[in-house]
């Protein structure tokens, strides 16, 4: 029952963050990034509009935690506020391509998936190395940084045609 809540959430967060990015104020968004003083220049308040995307972020992020501290039951600082766990949440993004929406999610995906495979094929081994995840973070950010620089989902997008839109 908590996955379909997790998954109903997740989904909830896409839609929106895919409804503001293709609103006015994405656009607005879009042009700050790109030259705030030209977009300050056009007549756009970038402050508030840097302050909406401050708070929207807080917002979504406040219901992860949420959602985290449920699942597990607990918040212990050495569990939450890791090094380790600060690598991963931003390894994905970059991974999966940043300025897109499913480069992040396709970023988790494959980090996950493929650090848990390496965790079972260690484990199969016999072999203990207590940093081996770190190394592959390493390893894959080196690969998508050279290979790939804008990503795997650009990437992958442009080979099967789906076209997404780099935001």
């Amino acid at each position: 029952m908590f996955y379909y809540v997790i998954l109903a959430a997740t989904a909830l967060a896409f839609v929106l963050c895919r409804a503001l990015l293709k609103s006015r104020v994405g656009y607005f968004w879009l042009a700050i990034r790109e030259d705030e003083q030209a977009a300050r220049a056009v007549g756009i308040d970038t402050f508030r509009y840097k302050m909406a995307a401050v708070v929207i972020s807080a917002v979504v992020t406040s219901f992860a935690g949420v959602f985290y501290a449920f699942f597990y039951n607990n918040l212990f600082p050495e569990q939450v506020f890791n090094i380790s766990r600060s690598i991963e949440m931003i390894l994905g993004p970059i991974v999966g391509g940043i300025g897109t929406l499913f480069g992040p999610i396709l970023g988790a995906f494959v980090l996950t998936g493929l650090a848990e495979t390496l965790n079972t094929a260690l484990g199969a081994l016999g072999l203990d190395f207590p940093g081996a995840k770190q190394v592959f973070y390493g390893i894959c950010l080196l690969l998508v940084v050279v290979a790939l620089p804008e990503g795997v989902w650009p990437w992958l997008a442009r080979r099967v045609g789906v076209g997404e839109r780099r935001q």
